[in-house]
C-alpha cells in the first residue's frame, strides 16, 4: 500500500486535481487514515507532497519539484476554503500580478478574516494580514489558474492596503514606489469604493502618497472619499519618535511628514489613469 501512494497522486494530477483533505483521502485515494499516514509521511519526505496545513494536502507535480511546490495561486483558494475563511491575494503579491512590482516578491501575502501564522510553502512562505470586515466584492478580482480561480485585491484596494498594512512592505518608500507602479492601473471609480472600506487613516495617506507620485486626479477621487472625516496622522508608522523639528504637515491630507519620500525612478515615470 505505501508504495502505491505516488501512483496514487499522480492519477490526481491526472484529473486536475492538486489538493485534498485528510476526509477525502478513502474516496480519492482508496486508502485507510493508517495506512495513508504511513505513506504520505515518505511521500512528504520524497517532496511529492505538502501538508501546509493540519488535515490539508497538495501535490506536487515533477514539473514543480525544484521549487518544492506547485504556484501558490493554484492552491490558495481550496486552502482558504478548507480554513472557511474569505481571502484574498494582496499587497505586494497582488501589485506583482497587476504587473506593477518591478521586483519578484518572495513571500504570497494573503489578507484574511481569519487570524493565521505565517505558513512555509516550497522555497518560500504564505504570509497572512488579518482583516476583520472583509471589502465587497466589487473590490475584488478573481483570475484564472491552470487549476482553477483565486480572489486578488484591485488595483485600488491593493494601493490602499499597502499603507494599512506597512510592514508588508518594509518601508513607507518602497510601499509609495509600488503604489507610483500601480497608478495606470488604478480606475478612478473605484477609489469612491474605499470608503467605509478602508479607515480614513490609511485613506489621507493614500492621498498624499498619490499626490506624490503625480496621479492628482486619482488624489482627487481620494480626497472625495474622505469626505471631510480626517484628523492629523502619520505619514510614516515606522517612525515611533521623529527628532524634534523635523516634522512638517500636509494641509490637504492632515498628514504629518518627517522626510520627503524616496521613490524608485521608475514610480516617478508613472502617471495616473483617469479611466
Amino acid at each position: 500500500m505505501v508504495g502505491q501512494l505516488p501512483d496514487k497522486l499522480l492519477r490526481l494530477l491526472s484529473i486536475g486535481r492538486l489538493t485534498f483533505s485528510k476526509d477525502e483521502v478513502s474516496s480519492l485515494l482508496g486508502m485507510t487514515p493508517s495506512a495513508f499516514e504511513d505513506a504520505s509521511q515518505r511521500a512528504i519526505s520524497r517532496g511529492r507532497l505538502l501538508r501546509p496545513r493540519r488535515g490539508f494536502y497538495v501535490v506536487v507535480p515533477p514539473q514543480d519539484m525544484a521549487y518544492g511546490a506547485p504556484p501558490a495561486t493554484q492552491v490558495i483558494d481550496d486552502l482558504m476554503a478548507h480554513e472557511g475563511a474569505p481571502y484574498y491575494v494582496g499587497l505586494l503579491k497582488a501589485a506583482e500580478l497587476h504587473g506593477a512590482a518591478h521586483q519578484a516578491v518572495m513571500a504570497f501575502q494573503v489578507v484574511s478574516s481569519k487570524r493565521m501564522p505565517s505558513i512555509p510553502y516550497g522555497r518560500g512562505v504564505i504570509d497572512f494580514f488579518y482583516n476583520g470586515t472583509m471589502p465587497p466584492d466589487e473590490l475584488i478580482e478573481r483570475k484564472q489558474t491552470d487549476a482553477g480561480f483565486f480572489s486578488v485585491s484591485s488595483a485600488a484596494l491593493t494601493a490602499a492596503d499597502l499603507l494599512r498594512y506597512p510592514r508588508a512592505s518594509g518601508s513607507i518608500d518602497a510601499a509609495a514606489s509600488v503604489i507610483g507602479n500601480l497608478v495606470e492601473q488604478i480606475e478612478s471609480s473605484a477609489l469612491a469604493g474605499l470608503r467605509g472600506v478602508i479607515p480614513t487613516p490609511t485613506l489621507q495617506r493614500l492621498g498624499y502618497v498619490l499626490d506624490q507620485v503625480g496621479a492628482a486626479e486619482l488624489a482627487n477621487e481620494v480626497d472625495k472619499a474622505i469626505a471631510g472625516g480626517s484628523r492629523r496622522v502619520k505619514l510614516d508608522t515606522f517612525v515611533a519618535t521623529p527628532q524634534a523639528g523635523s516634522e512638517t504637515l500636509d494641509d490637504r491630507w492632515k498628514v504629518v511628514v518627517r522626510r520627503p519620500l524616496e521613490l524608485d525612478d521608475e514610480a516617478q515615470e508613472f502617471s495616473p489613469r483617469t479611466g
